[in-house]
C-alpha cells in the first residue's frame, strides 16, 4: 500500500479551460478519501489523472515516494472501478475477476486461488460459473470490485460506481464498499457528485468546485464547521438556510437581526464567533441548518429572546421527523454551483425573503396554515462573509 500526494496539480485543455487548478491533497496509506463535488467540478479528471489517463499539466503526483507524473497507468499499479462495471460479457464472474492475472502471466494456480479468496470476500463463490448478464447490477458491480481486489495494487480509484443503480440498492453497496475497505486495507480515493456517499464513506472528504479544493476534513467536520458558502451549501440535505442578516449589540451582548425577525445570540454562539465583533452594523450571510429550529412547544427551554413566529407553508411527515417548511422576510442567499442544477433549470423563488426548512420532533403538532413560535439553537448558527464567502470565526 502507499499513499498519494498532490502537490499543485493543474489540468489545463489546449482550449485554454482549466479542470483543475493548482490542488494540493494528501491521501494518507490505507485511507479512504471521498472527493464529492457538483458535475464538471474536476473530480473525474483529477481521478484520471492519478490514473494516468489524463495528462498533468503542472505539479507534481507520487505515488508512495515515486512521482508518476510520466508513467504509464499499467505501471503505477493502480486498479480503477468504474460506474458502467466494464465486464466482458462473454466470459464468466471467475474469468472477468482473474483477467488482469491471466493478462500479467501469473500461473493458473495462483489465479484460481486468489479469485477464489476476493469470491469469498464479496460472497461471490456461487456466481463464478455465471455470465455478468446473469447477475444483478450489485453482483456485477461486486464482480467489479473482485477485478480490483485480486491485483493487489497500491491504490483503488473509483469513479462514480453506485450511479448506476436503483436508490435502495446504492444504500446496500455504500455499506459493502466501506465495509470491504476496511477490511482490504488499500489506499482508496472515490469520486462522486452525491454528498450521502461522501459523508458515510469516507475517512475524509475532499470538496471541490470550479477545479479549486474548497475543504478537506472529516465528514462531521465539514458538516459542523464549512469553511466557505459552497462548502456549506453543499454538505447536507436538506440544505443550510442561507440569508442575510444584520449583527448588533444589545443589551450587552449581540443581537442578529433578520428581516423583521431579531433573535439574542447566546454566549456559546458569541464564543464560537469571536471575529463577529468585527462585524457589528454590517450585514452578513447567516446559515442555519435546520436541525436548529424546533417547535418551541416542544423545545420550551430557549427564552424568548431566541424564538421567531413564522406561519408554517409545508410539512412533510417522514415518521422519525417532521420537514417543517416557513418563511422569513430576511433576503435570500443562493449558491447555484452548490445546487449542482440541471442546465436550464432555475432557482425556485420565494418573493423577497428564504423559505426556510426546519427538522421538528415528529411530535409536534403544527400544521399547515399555523402560525406558531419557533425556537432557534443560536450556538450552531454560521456566519460568512458577504464579499468573500468565507466563514467568520476567529
Amino acid at each position: 500500500m502507499a499513499g498519494v500526494t498532490l502537490k499543485g496539480i493543474t489540468k489545463e485543455y489546449d482550449n485554454g479551460f482549466q479542470a483543475v487548478k493548482d490542488l494540493d491533497l494528501d491521501i494518507e496509506d490505507g485511507e479512504f478519501l471521498v472527493m464529492v463535488g457538483p458535475s464538471g467540478c474536476g473530480k473525474s479528471t483529477t481521478l484520471r489523472m492519478i490514473a494516468g489517463l489524463e495528462d498533468i499539466s503542472d505539479g507534481e503526483l507520487k505515488i508512495g515516494e515515486r512521482v508518476v507524473n510520466d508513467v504509464h497507468p499499467k505501471d503505477r499499479d493502480i486498479a480503477m472501478v468504474f460506474q458502467n462495471y466494464a465486464l466482458y460479457p462473454h466470459m464468466t464472474v471467475g474469468d472477468n475477476i482473474g483477467f488482469a492475472l491471466k493478462l500479467a502471466g501469473n500461473a493458473k494456480s495462483e489465479i484460481k486461488e486468489r479469485v477464489g479468496d476476493a469470491a469469498r470476500l464479496l460472497e461471490l463463490t456461487e456466481q463464478l460459473d455465471k455470465k455478468p448478464g446473469q447477475l444483478s447490477g450489485g453482483q456485477r458491480q461486486r464482480v467489479a470490485m473482485g477485478r480490483a481486489i485480486v491485483r493487489r495494487p497500491q491504490v483503488f480509484l473509483l469513479d462514480e460506481p453506485l450511479s448506476n443503480l436503483d436508490a435502495k440498492l446504492r444504500v446496500q453497496m455504500r455499506a459493502e464498499i466501506t465495509e470491504l475497505q476496511r477490511n482490504v486495507g488499500v489506499t482508496t480515493f472515490y469520486v462522486t457528485h452525491d454528498q450521502v456517499e461522501a459523508m458515510t464513506m469516507a475517512d475524509r472528504v475532499a470538496v471541490i468546485n470550479a477545479g479549486i479544493l474548497q475543504q478537506v476534513d472529516a465528514p462531521q467536520r465539514l458538516y459542523d464547521a464549512p469553511n466557505n458558502l459552497f462548502v456549506a451549501a453543499f454538505i447536507g440535505s436538506p440544505s443550510m438556510n442561507l440569508m442575510e442578516g444584520v449583527i448588533d449589540r444589545a443589551n450587552g451582548g449581540y443581537k442578529l437581526q433578520l428581516g423583521s425577525n431579531s433573535l439574542d445570540l447566546s454566549e456559546a454562539a458569541v464564543a464560537r464567533h469571536p471575529a463577529l465583533a468585527g462585524y457589528v452594523g454590517k450585514t452578513v450571510v447567516v446559515g442555519i441548518r435546520p436541525e436548529s429550529f424546533e417547535d418551541a412547544a416542544i423545545e420550551s427551554s430557549h427564552p424568548a429572546g431566541q424564538r421567531i413566529s413564522a406561519t408554517i407553508e409545508n410539512v412533510e411527515a417522514l415518521g422519525f421527523e417532521k420537514i417543517v417548511y416557513f418563511d422569513l422576510d430576511a433576503k435570500q442567499v443562493i449558491d447555484e454551483d452548490a445546487l449542482d442544477l440541471d442546465e436550464g433549470a432555475e432557482v425556485i423563488s420565494h418573493g423577497e425573503g428564504t423559505r426556510i426548512s426546519g427538522r421538528f420532533d415528529p411530535a409536534t403538532r403544527a400544521q399547515v396554515g399555523d402560525t406558531i413560535e419557533i425556537a432557534v439553537t443560536t450556538e450552531e448558527v454560521h456566519f460568512f462573509d458577504l464579499d468573500t464567502g468565507l466563514a467568520i470565526r476567529d
